[in-house]
């Protein structure tokens, strides 16, 4: 799990997803819900569809070693 501290030193590096998918970590955006409640997701940039990108929770995604 990257936590938000780990969100710089992790940019631009391969990361898995929980089903075993890698994607390349390009950003990271902090959202605020309507009850006040901060929370963060990542942008993923797809390996094979350059053009292509998922986003998804921060604490989704682990390093790739």
């Amino acid at each position: 799990m990257i936590s938000p501290t780990q969100v710089t030193a992790n940019l631009g590096k391969n990361v898995r997803l929980p089903d075993g998918s890698i994607y390349r970590f390009t950003g990271a955006t902090i959202r605020k819900n309507e009850d006040g409640t901060v929370f963060y997701q990542a942008e993923l940039q797809d390996l094979a569809a350059l053009h292509s990108v998922r986003v998804c929770r921060l604490e989704e995604i682990t390093p790739v070693e």
